[in-house]
């Protein structure tokens, strides 16, 4: 394996030594840090392939890390990596653009496995999605640039994620599309029945995608089966239906 990057940020010394030695093993370059503060100057601008973050850094709140860090246009994969295994600090993770989030105590191979989906996904879409443009109507994602716009928004940028599901979306539009279905697209394992992150992303892209999020002109949720990128304009009807079943 060719030598990629990972930035560790987790101020406990044993994890991060752990952590370190695994990777490293993989072929990956690592670098560990303690604090959040230190992580601007390893990830922004740099050729960093993943970020791992844990919730409790003793400067700053993991979730603000990634906030800012996404805010800083780093749009790279990011895990969290973390103690607190509440539902809500899951939930909470893939609001604000986790690509994966995974409970302490971990199992090393485990984790490999998921950092190297992660990566592997990225990277294969990168490549072949340069310059692709997908239309519906007057809807247009540039999958390249990472960025949507249509007749009701500017241009607007998506992360990785967001862009995928809708990718996912637009190339099926007027079908629907099961939680399940873009679980298997968009992060591309098993993730044992936890569609609640579906749910939260589609919420993200709403917000972004749409005029009014409440009412959305484009991406309609069908009740029991999924998602469908429809137009306004157009109704549902029979074909949504048995495309989903």
């Amino acid at each position: 394996m060719s030598s990629q990057r990972i930035v560790v940020v987790d101020d406990d010394p044993v994890t991060a030594k752990v952590m370190r030695l695994v990777f490293e093993d993989e072929g990956y370059e690592t670098v560990t840090l303690t604090r959040g503060s230190q992580a601007y100057a390893e990830i922004i601008g740099r050729d960093t392939q993943l970020v791992i973050l844990d919730v409790n850094l003793p400067d700053i709140n993991g979730f603000s890390l990634c906030k800012e860090l996404r805010a800083r246009r780093y749009y790279g994969p990011v895990i969290f990596l973390t103690g607190r295994a509440d539902l809500e600090d899951k939930l909470e993770g893939f609001r604000i653009g986790a690509d994966d989030y995974i409970v302490k105590p971990f199992e090393p191979l485990e984790l490999v496995a998921r950092v190297e989906s992660v990566v592997r996904r990225f990277h294969h879409h990168d490549q072949q999605s340069l310059g692709t443009v997908l239309r519906v109507d007057d809807a247009e994602l540039s999958i390249g640039e990472l960025t949507y716009s249509s007749d009701v928004v500017e241009p607007v940028v998506l992360s990785p994620t967001e862009m995928r599901i809708l990718e996912c979306l637009m190339r099926n539009a007027r079908i629907v599309i099961s939680r399940e279905r873009l679980i298997e697209r968009v992060w591309g394992y098993d993730l044992e029945g936890d569609t609640n992150r579906v749910d939260v992303y589609i919420r993200r892209v709403r917000r972004k995608i749409e005029e009014d999020a409440a009412q959305p002109r484009y991406l309609h949720t069908v009740r029991g089966l999924g998602y469908v990128f429809r137009p306004e304009n157009e109704t549902a009807g029979t074909d949504d239906a048995t495309a989903a079943a």
